[in-house]
Order: structure tokens, then sequence, then C-alpha cells
């Protein structure tokens, strides 16, 4: 999986912060050390936090990274967040189609013509279904904007 620059430093200096940490991906670098002659043009070098993120981070040439997994060695704690990513994907995916059918549920139900009634009761409702409808439109809107972002 391809990674940004800015992404794969931020991932090696927490490597370094946080040592006990069993991350189950390699970074990759291609091209990174191709002064050696067992490298070709094309290939990827893995990025060893405590070796090279001091380097990497003052040569900004290096900008074609990627993450393969590594699961030889996953320990519970690596398992956990692995489990809480996967459902937190499908939760959100869930979420999202659930506020989108009741926005369209809510909007559907308010009636602009009801805006102006002169039935109170009629009025209110529709009042009170027209906001259900703004703020559910509303929260999907920022869930989209939040998956959106972390892509």
């Amino acid at each position: 999986m391809k990674i940004s620059r800015e992404l794969a430093l931020l991932i090696l200096k927490y490597l370094l912060e946080n040592r006990d940490f069993n991350f189950p991906f390699k970074i990759m670098c291609k091209g990174y050390g191709n002064d050696q002659i067992f490298f070709k043009d094309n290939d990827y070098a893995e990025i060893i936090a405590e070796d090279d993120y001091d380097n990497l981070l003052t040569d900004n040439t290096y900008n074609d990274f990627a993450l393969w997994e590594d699961l030889q060695n996953l320990d519970k704690e690596t398992l956990e967040l692995m489990a809480k990513g996967f459902i937190e994907k499908i939760t959100h995916k869930n979420a999202i189609d659930e506020i989108s059918i009741l926005a369209k549920k809510y909007r559907k139900s308010w009636k602009i013509e009801l805006c102006e009634s002169v039935n109170i009761e009629e009025y209110g409702l529709n009042e009170y279904l027209g906001g259900k409808a703004d703020a559910y439109e509303e929260c999907l809107e920022i869930l989209q904007q939040i998956l959106k972002s972390k892509k």
C-alpha cells in the first residue's frame, strides 16, 4: 500500500519512540540505498527506524514509500488494533447507511407548504420533521468528511 513521505516519517518516529510496539508492516522505500549493487532502479528497500529515520528526515529525495505486510509476529495488542480497525470501518459504513436512510425519510416527510400552516399542531410537527432531517443531513456530511480525510 502506497503511503506519503510524511506518513512514513510519522510512523518511523512513532516506532522509535515506542520500541515495544509491534507494527505488522514493513516500511519500504523505492530506490533507498540503490547505490548498492544488488538494487535495481525499481526495487524497494526496507526502512529500519533506528537505522534510517535521521537520514530520511534530512534527505528529501526519497518520496516513494509503501507499507508491506509483515504478519509473522502478531501479538495480542496488534490483533486487537487490527480488529478495531475492521470493526470501525464496518460500523462507520453502517452508520452512514442508517443516517442516510433517516435523513431521506425525514426530508420526505417534511412538507414546504406546511411551513405557513395556521394549524399549530401541523406546523409544529412539520418543523420537528424538518429539524430532524436537517440534523441527520449534517451528521451525514460530518461522517463523510471524516471518512474522506482518512483516505
